[in-house]
């Protein structure tokens, strides 16, 4: 089995991390996208509307939460018994793509 690196470079910010964890994966991509043309929504909506299951849904909302790609309206701890509604965070994301293609594309 392949060995897992982490890169030893000063280039590989944070932020050029949570790219990757974000968009390097097309489930995750697929909720972005989904959000994006649909608005606020439900864990219930999204598992509706992707090709994913809802403990792999669940999963996934976690993480673009972590990096700051989507945003929830009810604060962690704050969710039980109620439907949280996730949507994306446009300049989040922007901030994100733009720290990837600066780490590709520039010395």
């Amino acid at each position: 089995m392949p060995r897992i690196t982490q890169p030893h470079d000063e280039a590989w910010s944070n932020d050029v991390e949570a790219a990757v964890a974000t968009f390097g994966n097309r489930s995750r991509n697929e909720i972005l996208r989904y959000l994006s043309a649909h608005g606020p929504a439900t864990r219930g909506d999204i598992v509706a509307a992707v090709s994913a299951g809802e403990p792999s849904v669940a999963k996934h909302l976690l993480a673009l939460e972590e990096t700051g790609a989507i945003a929830v309206d009810l604060k962690p701890g704050r969710r039980h018994g109620r439907s949280p509604r996730y949507s994306t965070n446009p300049a989040r994301i922007k901030e994100l793509l733009a720290a990837h293609l600066h780490y590709l594309l520039e010395d």
